[in-house]
């Protein structure tokens, strides 16, 4: 499928009537082309998404847009949906919580309802939506080396439990999903591999020289509340936009704005299949600026594995057996990724 052909409103035209004056001998012709012509129109008119210019941002038609993807459009009074016989995206208006085949994505903007249409943001159309259902719009390529990078370390303790340490938990999901991948035939860099003490850009650093095809950074929440739980992962957010924590855009483009429909894709496929070995509560795909992902050159995201400040989440993320439901998630997703980088 080729990429979606945006068009500005006043509504897409419409071919006018073709008129024959040709002689006789010249009809069959003119209808002959005028079939063809209509076939091409069609399969454009297909192709065009709508957009208008609202609260400062481009919002396109989602009507549009699931015609585009060949999706039905259902439209309720909260709510509206497309589905096909593949894919199911539930919007609530106002809300940026979507779920696209029942995983959580936090929208950059709320979906908003105009009248008698359902729009969403160009951004999260063309940069998040997109590359999660057409694995043509993230860039083709060969994904052979993964740099795994287990936050904290030494005297960065990171988030600290009732009996453990961030550090250490990460460090050992991360050496636990390096086995897994070098025995599925990758090559795995390690930002470190013992309780040592990196910074943030040294660890960058690392990736830049390195050059690797996927970077997967790994922590543990921590939130006062101690009921707080759940899987969320992170990719960079897109110039222009605000964080998931942030009402402020940033107009200025970051380095690892270079890979955002990669990064999109990543991190659907890490939520996803994680979600899909551990059980664990979905709290979404989620845009942020952390360092670590604004300063590297490849497709990356950050993954919190659960919350070290909950009594029962932080047995299960010191439990042998959930790490290697944790590592065996995130192998899947680097598959899954791979599979669609390289259009297998």
């Amino acid at each position: 499928m080729a990429g979606p052909r945006l068009q500005a409103l006043p509504k897409a035209g419409v071919m006018g009537d073709l008129t024959m004056t040709r002689k006789h001998r010249l009809r069959l012709a003119l209808v002959s082309l005028a079939v063809l012509l209509l076939i091409v129109a069609t399969s454009a008119s297909c192709q065009t998404v709508r957009y208008t210019k609202m609260l400062g941002k481009r919002y396109v038609y989602l009507g549009d847009v699931a015609r585009y993807y060949g999706m039905a459009f259902i439209q309720g009074r909260k709510t509206c949906e497309l589905r096909s016989r593949y894919s199911r995206i539930i919007f609530t208006f106002d809300k940026k919580p979507i779920t696209l085949n029942g995983v959580k994505l936090n929208l950059l903007n709320a979906p908003v309802r105009k009248g008698a249409d359902s729009l969403i943001s160009e951004h999260d159309f063309l940069l998040f939506i997109d590359p999660i259902l057409r694995r043509n719009a993230i860039p083709k390529k060969k994904i052979t080396t993964v740099m795994l990078d287990p936050g904290h370390g030494k005297k960065d303790t990171g988030a600290i439990g009732s009996r453990s340490k961030e550090k250490d938990i990460v460090l050992q999901i991360a050496r636990r999903l390096r086995t897994r991948l070098l025995r599925a035939g990758y090559k795995v860099v390690m930002t470190r591999n013992r309780d040592v003490f990196l910074s943030l850009k040294e660890r960058t650093d690392l990736c830049r020289r390195i050059k690797p095809d996927i970077f997967i950074s790994i922590h543990c929440n921590s939130a006062a509340s101690k009921t707080a739980r759940g899987l969320e992962t992170y990719c960079l957010t897109p110039a222009g936009e605000s964080s998931f924590a942030s009402n402020k855009p940033q107009a200025a483009k970051e380095l690892g704005n270079v890979t955002d429909k990669a990064n999109a894709r990543l991190a659907y496929e890490v939520q996803k299949n994680v979600l899909a070995t551990t059980g664990a509560n979905d709290r979404g795909v989620k845009h942020a600026r952390f360092f670590v992902l604004k300063n590297i050159q490849c497709p990356g995201v950050l993954i919190e594995t659960g919350f070290i400040s909950n009594l029962s989440e932080e047995r299960l993320l010191i439990s042998p057996a959930y790490q290697e439901k944790i590592a065996a998630g995130i192998a899947n997703a680097i598959a899954a990724f791979k599979c669609a980088s390289e259009r297998k």
